[in-house]
């Protein structure tokens, strides 16, 4: 079950997110940082593993036995993390072939061998810079070899995979919808936003630590609102808000989807039944990426508790084993 989170520090640039711990002892926060991954325990606070990890840690994506973990770092290298053991059990590196690659949206498939990025590329050639198409790409995991690809605009950034994987939702300027079912990937159809003014925000959206639900915020000249894409129908629901935009850079569901909390410098609650502004108290730290556990809402800590020590914390997102997710269709 989702808890309604709790106001972490929020300083770097890097993501951070949660998966789902070894037993069922509590809710365990994987916590992305530069070079480490650190393992909170959630029911104390305390640092309890530090995983070393090679670069600055960007997308990640959950198995679907919540065993391992997927994590994206300096826009090339995919790591699997054990969560049993805490620690990287094998790297891959998309570049290769002469090209430099750099990956900007990621989502695991479905046949858990390979997975899916939004890849930019680039080469030297006689001594001028040769810059390659942009394409959304399946690649093997243990490998890194690019097993096929489709080219897309400029600007894809954000990646959600739907329908057990048919097909891969891919957010940029517009939403273009991939079918990976036949034997090459198509763009089944595209999704205008850019003309009706629509910017997407896609920071961190971990889909699978928020009820398989991708939320994805975005502006207008007018207002914000919510696309909330459910990733086992593909269904998107759009929540258009009431009120002044408030400024974010992700958003996360309350279990009962009642509510929705943002956060950027401000941490803000959207009641998604009236598609308002409930309240809004600033970031004491400075800006913030995403969050967690809400034990007050004036941003204090929880009785008897203290905040974790982490130096590198912008986004948690906690989990628990067994429990229930909230859902679109629920």
């Amino acid at each position: 079950m989702l808890r309604v989170p709790a106001l972490l520090p929020p300083i770097a640039t890097l993501a951070c997110l949660a998966a789902a711990p070894p037993a069922a002892a509590g809710d365990r926060y994987y916590h992305m940082g530069y070079e480490v991954i650190q393992v909170i325990d959630g029911d104390t606070d305390a640092i309890v593993a530090d995983i070393p990890i090679r670069g600055a840690t960007r997308e990640a994506d959950l198995t679907a036995d919540r065993k391992h973990l997927y994590v994206a770092t300096s826009r090339h290298l995919v790591h699997k993390v054990d969560l049993a053991q805490n620690r990287v059990v094998s790297t891959v590196d998309l570049s290769g072939d002469g090209w430099d690659r750099l990956m900007f949206g990621f989502a695991l498939a479905g046949d858990g061998r390979t997975a899916y990025g939004a890849l930019m590329s680039r080469r030297a050639d006689k001594g001028e810079a040769v810059v390659g198409k942009p394409v959304v790409a399946q690649f093997e995991l243990d490998t890194g070899k690019i097993v096929r690809s489709i080219e897309v605009p400029w600007g894809v950034a954000h990646l959600v995979s739907v329908r057990g994987g048919a097909q891969i939702y891919a957010f940029g300027q517009d939403l273009y919808k991939i079918d990976t079912t036949g034997p090459a990937l198509t763009i089944a159809e595209t999704v205008p936003m850019f003309d009706k003014g629509m910017n997407l925000l896609p920071f961190w959206d971990y889909a699978f630590d928020n009820g398989g639900v991708a939320s994805i915020n975005y502006y207008t000249a007018k207002y914000m609102g919510l696309l909330l894409v459910d990733q086992r129908t593909g269904a998107i629901d759009d929540v258009v808000l009431k009120g002044d935009p408030a400024m974010a850079y992700s958003v996360v569901l309350a279990p009962d989807r009642k509510n929705a909390y943002a956060v950027m410098d401000d941490l803000t609650v959207i009641d998604l039944q009236k598609k308002t502004y409930a309240a809004s108290v600033p970031v004491a730290e400075g800006t913030c990426y995403g969050r967690t556990d809400l034990g007050r809402f004036d941003g204090s800590a929880r009785p008897g508790r203290e905040r974790a020590p982490v130096d590198r914390a912008v986004d948690l997102i906690p989990y628990r084993v067994g429990a229930d997710r909230p859902s679109l269709s629920a």
